[in-house]
């Protein structure tokens, strides 16, 4: 077919080609229909609209088409973009194409984008708002479209004089400053996409919040209570720039990003989120075990993103600045939903804005779709709204909905007078929706930890953890989502019990996909509330509707009734604004919310269908919350420590209005109540009440309503703060503490500010203390006390006071103070540290044995037995004080080994000496140089010439103990650090234990006590996977002794469920649990442990004795007895035929037969055998016997006997003397018998000679 160009283009008749009516494409510019037309370009002409070999059109399907479609239609030169609501895509075409190849899509039109549609209606009067005034020209944000390549565009747009003042290579913009006359011209331009005013410049907007959110619950101040405090969660800020210093940020603070500070709004915001309450308890963040990244507010930093989510594993980010005022869907949200799309973890939180009472143009007047910024707008990112300690919603905080008519805001958080950090060291409070996004981002972050405590140390999906916020939100204003409060007010309980239970599901789904999901629901439910949220594909900046994938959702109960989601009017209109949600199609949002009040028990069907998925498959994430009548009280929940006269607000969860609450408290563990009040209103959940004068450990708070109650689930401590709190620092090792006494008080806790937090320094049950600073060279710190009833049931802590020495050089004389490692060694080994107060700077130890050391802490190692007193002499330059500790220390040994002495008679030898002893054998030449020789049960000494002494010890045996491996249960490699805490019981070394890595590593391992001072550690390389690492860890006898690691990354396994706690291994020690904010199911990183108690026993003597060689004896004959070297010193014992003789022991023996004789001898341990004799039996003439043989013997039927005498007669006779064959008048020497008559057995042969008679066995065998 022929086709006719005109000028640069060629109109193809829709008639021909697509028949479906086509839906509007709705852009910011304005909404139009399309015509039937497809208008391509030539590649083969130089057409204007022609950029890099590709050109840029609107294709609109009547119909979206499927992956598989798409992946075609690319395949003939089409590159998809972008989509634009209704079945539209920005498209880049590379290739010719004829309208035959695209027949079979569907394809309504393929149009130009026209300059004027490129535009933002903000700059299509001709004016340029105030905040993108460049003098008299306009700072324009140009962007490009995502294929063009950006350094051609800059160059033609430098050819035409533009003044590119900035390149975003992230978001593909371009900042130009040019004359507003020039917008239609930049418009004309091929490769540009759309143009808007830059956006505004960012304005700020930040003990109550943590119990409103339910923050306090998921980080509980009681032991067996859940420990969420975003620990192992590093999040992000955009703030002011610098902070601080403030010592709520102790060691978890990175500033290296920010230079300067512009005020103390971000010290607010960041208390918020992770402040620890370290100077005053009150001022205590979300997530005060979160780490802080610091970031100046410039949205250019979020471009930095990408890179510190994947080399810090920064998951969240806090921003509560302003860009102008429901500013649309902008370049800057577009690459915020992208962001979080690509980074699966990545959650961005913002605060809503305080424009609650502007008119921001949305069309409604004041009071609605004032969101203050673009990026708050984003589909994926969380914008937060103002709430007061009583959950009502703050004049000033702004309103959805977005500019498309989306809910917005999403969720509320405390933000009207917070009391946060503020720089230095102080504290303020602060109103506004930037001390709400903060709370949001710091419950974020403790929830972000529950999920990895629960799912094996693995990141959470950030769409999960956004539905689950929105879903549980308690529901506040209108019934349903509203443009006001958005889904209600964040209820972090709520939220960390759908992640306990696993109440939720992910999922995806295709265009016009359909998929189903069953729930259950039991008997006495009060509501379900079922949510779907998904990430939505970032949309086009152009486009005036920003959702892109279009989930719908509907509930069927067991009888068969369906429920639609909640749906808002986003009509322009303040009355349609404000009216509640009702059930219908949400065409607009990307998440969908049912709920049914009092539903019946049994199973629901939740079908969730891809209307309109353009971009497929979408993730999405099905969260339920299956809400009971219960009531759950919130706060005082345990472990508080509250102030008599104080006001408190009690908290608590119920739904519904049913009837008033009953509040009472007890302060004697629930014997009594008093009541507080028994008609609160059915509509609230908290109460104002004053704490009573009393002092108390065993507190009480319960709520009630007719038969539901609940109650804290722990003591609470009602007692007074001390006062007059008085740190006397003279010097710099030497703290006096004193204080006014507080009434009911058992004892006062001292705490120092520590690496993090403010650590227990000390007690007393006085009011004064005295501590030793080991520290070298803190010379500044903080400082605190508290009282308590017992040590577990303690009061609230005072403000922290910083003080410093009075005195660096110390102007006192020393008081000395020892300490041993363990006053009962079975070691001998004992390490002594000096804690003497007022710095002294010689010592001279006396050990007790007659050794001494001039060394601050020596290790002293005990050669012997005994109990022995150890003095200390310190001085300084103004004097000397001596402690005598008497009979402080008593080693005792374990019993001697098992062993023998050995002999060998020989001039010289070597000799393998043999303990029988299971433990550790170690060999000595001497009990006094403590050297070893060897090491084994079997020693083989060199060659000795005279006999030997050695000696020898036992070490304990190893004991293997722990988890075999990590099969007990479930876990992960895990990059936090941690560490296990045990009981020592006795002195003893880790030997090793197996590890398992994910990746190669550098790791120290620590050996602390319980103040986490290191005892002792090693730096291992470790490889991938399991391997056994050997420590050589000297462990001290002591409770609350720490294994761990100095560093965090280390990547090694731990499992998070499956070990049971105390876990014995031997007699030696037992691993209590480990450092972790969860139950106590962890077992961290050691598995097969290999412990070795470091007892020495007594020395055992061995003697190696070498005796000289015996002669040989000889034996004689007279008549028929044998003899051999009489010797009275000697043992004997006679043989026949190599057969020991009974009774056979004197030098002489009768023989009764002849053969072979032999006779051994004994002495000195040594013996020698002579050689063989042959005897024979003489007759009564003396006459000898002479030799007769028999050949062969066994036989089969015939034999030869033979003599050196004649044979005068043979016979042969059975066992039993009976006798079988008779041989007379032999006379022969040599004479053949045939014996084959005879049957199997043994016989004998009656030789008769002149001289003799004798007997032989003969043996048969055929």
């Amino acid at each position: 077919m022929r086709l006719l160009t005109i000028l640069t283009f060629f109109i193809l008749s829709a008639t021909c080609f697509a028949q479906d009516s086509n839906p509007e494409i709705l852009l910011k510019s304005g909404s139009f229909i399309p015509n039937n037309e497809f208008i391509l370009e030539d590649f083969s002409t130089n057409s204007p609209s022609i950029f890099d070999g590709k050109y840029y059109r609107f294709m609109q399907f009547s119909v979206l088409p499927s992956t598989k479609q798409k992946q075609k239609i690319e395949k003939l030169g089409i590159h998809f973009l972008e989509y634009i609501p209704n079945n539209t895509f920005l498209v880049s075409i590379s290739k010719n194409i004829s309208k035959k190849k695209l027949e079979s899509f569907r394809v309504n039109a393929i149009i130009p984008v026209k300059s004027e549609q490129k535009i933002h209606p903000k700059l299509q009067n001709g004016k340029t708002p105030d905040w993108a005034k460049d003098g008299d020209n306009a700072m324009l944000e140009v962007l490009l479209y995502k294929d063009v390549n950006l350094a051609l565009a800059f160059e033609q747009l430098k050819a035409n004089s533009f003044n590119v003042k900035e390149i975003n290579t992230y978001a593909h913009v371009f900042i130009i400053s040019t004359a507003i006359s020039n917008l239609e011209k930049l418009a004309n331009n091929p490769f540009v996409h759309f143009i808007a005013p830059i956006d505004p410049p960012s304005y700020p907007e930040n003990k109550s919040g943590r119990t409103l959110h339910r923050s306090n619950v998921i980080n509980a101040e009681y032991t067996s209570g859940r420990h969420y405090n975003g620990e192992g969660i590093n999040i992000m800020m955009q703030d002011d720039g610098v902070i601080g210093p403030h010592i709520d940020y102790q060691g978890r603070l990175d500033q290296s990003a920010v230079s300067s500070s512009g005020g103390d709004h971000g010290d607010h915001v960041a208390g918020t989120i992770m402040g620890a309450g370290n100077l005053d308890p009150d001022g205590r963040g979300m997530a005060d075990g979160a780490f802080l990244y610091v970031y100046s507010s410039s949205n250019n930093n979020y471009y930095d993103v990408p890179v510190i989510y994947q080399n810090n594993d920064v998951i969240i980010t806090s921003k509560s600045y302003s860009n102008g005022c429901n500013a649309g869907y902008t370049s800057l949200a577009r690459d915020l939903d992208e962001q979080i799309r690509l980074y699966p973890s990545l959650i961005h939180i913002f605060s809503a804005g305080n424009n609650g009472t502007s008119d921001c143009g949305y069309g409604a007047g004041s009071n609605w779709g004032n969101v203050t910024g673009g990026h708050k707008q984003a589909k994926n990112v969380i914008a937060t709204a103002n709430l007061n300690s009583s959950s009502g919603l703050a004049t000033s905080s702004s309103r959805g909905p977005a500019h498309d008519g989306r809910i917005k805001p999403d969720i509320g958080a405390k933000g009207s007078s917070v009391y946060s950090t503020i720089d230095a060291n102080d504290y303020d409070t602060k109103t506004g929706t930037s001390m709400a996004c903060p709370g949001i981002a710091g419950v974020m972050g403790q929830l972000y930890q529950a999920y990895k405590e629960l799912n094996g140390g693995v990141n959470p999906p950030s769409g999960l953890m956004k539905g689950l916020l929105l879903n549980t939100a308690d529901d506040l204003g209108n019934s349903g989502p509203d443009f006001k409060y958005g889904w209600g007010e964040v209820n972090a309980l709520r939220a960390v019990q759908v992640l306990e239970n696993q109440d939720y599901n992910e999922d995806s789904i295709s265009h016009l996909g359909s998929n189903t999901h069953d729930i259950t629901i039991p008997v006495g439910t009060e509501q379900l509330k079922v949510m779907v949220y998904w990430h939505d594909k970032e949309a086009s900046v152009s486009a005036s509707i920003a959702l892109i994938n279009n989930l719908d959702i509907i509930l069927t109960s067991p009888g068969g009734t369906t429920y639609q989601p909640w749906v808002l009017d986003h009509t322009a209109n303040a009355t349609n604004l404000n009216q509640p949600a009702t059930r219908g199609v949400d065409d607009r949002n990307n998440m969908e919310q049912v709920t049914l009040d009092n539903p019946t028990a049994g199973n629901y069907s939740l079908s969730v269908s891809g209307t309109s998925v353009p971009y497929g498959p979408q993730t999405y994430y099905l969260v339920y919350d299956i809400i009971s009548e219960a009531i759950t009280l919130t706060y005082p929940n345990g472990g508080e420590g509250l102030v008599p006269g104080d006001n408190e607000m009690i908290r608590w969860d119920a739904f519904g209005n049913t009837s008033a609450f009953t509040l009472e408290y007890s302060i004697n563990n629930g014997i009594s109540w008093n009541t507080i009040s028994t008609n609160v209103n059915s509509s609230i959940r908290y109460y104002n009440w004053t704490v009573p004068n009393n002092f108390t450990g065993d507190a009480i708070m319960r709520v009630s309503r007719g038969v539901q109650s609940d109650q804290s689930n722990a003591n609470f401590t009602i007692i007074n703060i001390p006062q007059n709190f008085v740190v006397d620092w003279t010097c710099p090792d030497s703290i006096y503490f004193y204080w006014s006494p507080v009434t009911g008080a058992s004892g006062y806790e001292i705490s120092m500010l520590g690496q993090k937090y403010m650590d227990s320094i000390t007690s007393s049950t006085g009011i004064s203390a005295f501590y030793h600073n080991t520290t070298i060279g803190l010379t500044d710190s903080w400082f605190s006390i508290r009282a308590y009833i017992s040590p577990t049931k303690k009061g609230r802590r005072a403000v922290a006071i910083n003080e410093q020495p009075t005195n660096s050089g110390c102007v006192a004389p020393p008081f000395a103070i020892i300490m041993a490692s363990s006053t009962n060694s079975c070691s001998g080994i004992v390490s002594f540290t000096d804690q003497s107060l007022n710095m002294p700077n010689s010592w001279l130890w006396d050990f007790g044995d007659g050794t001494t050391s001039t060394q601050q802490h020596p290790t002293h190692t005990y050669q012997s037995q005994g109990t022995y007193t150890v003095s200390l002499i310190v001085s300084n330059a103004l004097g000397t004080d001596t402690v005598i500790q008497n009979a402080y220390i008593t080693v005792a040994y374990n019993p001697a080994p098992i062993a023998n002495n050995d002999t060998i008679c020989a001039d010289s030898s070597s000799f393998s000496l043999i303990s029988f002893s299971t433990g550790q054998i170690n060999w000595f030449n001497d009990t006094i140089s403590g050297n070893s020789i060897f090491t084994g049960n079997v020693f083989n000494t060199p060659i000795l010439n005279t006999t030997t002494n050695y000696y020898l010890t036992e070490n304990s045996p190893s004991v293997f103990g722990g988890p075999l491996d990590t099969n007990i249960g479930g876990g992960a490699f895990y990059y936090g650090i941690r560490h296990m805490i045990f009981d020592c019981y006795s002195e003893c070394n880790l030997v090793s234990a197996d590890v398992y890595a994910d990746i190669a590593n550098t790791i120290t391992f620590e050996l602390r006590d319980n103040n986490s001072t290191v005892l002792d550690d090693t730096t291992i390389t470790v490889v991938i996977g399991k391997q056994t690492l050997y420590f050589d860890f000297d462990i001290p006898i002591g409770t609350d002794l720490q294994l761990g690691l100095k560093y965090s990354n280390s990547g090694l396994f731990r499992n998070n469920n499956g070990a049971t706690f105390p876990t014995n291994i031997g007699s030696l020690l037992s691993f209590k649990g480990a450092n972790i904010s969860s139950a106590q199911d962890n077992w961290y990183y050691y598995y097969n442990l290999e412990i070795q108690a470091n007892c020495k026993s007594e020395y055992k003597q061995v003697t190696a004795v070498l005796n000289p060689l015996l002669a040989s004896p000889t034996i004689s004959q007279n008549a028929n007895q044998l003899s051999t070297t009489n010797n009275p010193l000697y043992t004997y014992q006679w043989y026949f035929a190599g057969v020991a003789i009974n009774g056979a022991n004197s030098p002489t023996i009768n023989i009764s037969q002849a053969g072979i004789y032999t006779v051994e001898i004994y002495h000195n341990g040594c013996d020698i055998l002579s050689a063989n004799f042959n005897a024979f039996l003489t007759t009564g003439l003396n006459e000898q016997v002479h030799k007769i043989s028999i050949h062969p013997n066994p036989l089969s039927e015939l034999c030869e006997i033979s003599s050196d005498i004649l044979i005068q007669s043979i016979s042969i006779l059975d066992v039993s003397g009976k006798e079988m064959h008779a041989f007379k008048d032999v006379n022969r020497l040599v004479f053949k018998l045939d014996l084959s008559k005879l049957s199997n057995g043994i016989y004998f042969a009656k030789v008769v000679s002149k001289y003799s008679t004798t007997e032989h066995k003969l043996i048969i065998q055929k």
